[in-house]
């Protein structure tokens, strides 16, 4: 009897440590990759407007479960509110984001409760135009 019940607390502890390795997944960011390039910037006229702006949001779990999952929308939206709280007006400009990270992180314990999160850290560039291409032209 005592030996069964050995083999048995054995298989659920395996079980149980080799459960979160086989759930977890990559986050990839949508925000990150249609963020404008430093490559890119080299054509482009523009203005950064904050260098290293962020922006966060937090869901909420409880037993496994997400009642509120973090986006990358509501971290977003955050950023520009910061923004707007620091007198930089975004309303009617042309921006874009470059230099983005975005972290995927937060508390929990033990699977009872945690508050995952997201942030999203950007540098908020005003577009002003294409720069014209510098072709060599000949003076004479």
């Amino acid at each position: 009897m005592r030996q069964r019940w050995f083999f048995v607390t054995g298989i659920l502890c395996v079980a149980l440590l080799t459960a979160p390795v086989g759930c977890s997944r990559p986050f990839i960011s949508s925000f990150a990759a249609q963020a404008v390039k430093p490559t890119d910037l080299v054509r482009i006229k523009h203005r950064v407007l904050k260098s290293g702006a962020v922006g966060t949001d937090t869901g909420f779990k409880l037993l496994w479960i997400p009642f509120m999952s973090p986006s990358e929308a509501d971290a977003k939206a955050d950023m520009l509110e910061r923004l707007n709280k620091e007198g930089i007006s975004t309303a009617g400009k042309n921006i874009a984001f470059s230099n983005v990270t975005a972290d995927r992180g937060g508390f929990g314990f033990i699977g009872l409760i945690g508050a995952p999160s997201i942030k999203l850290v950007a540098d908020v560039i005003e577009l002003l135009g294409e720069e014209p291409p510098s072709a060599a032209v000949p003076q004479n």
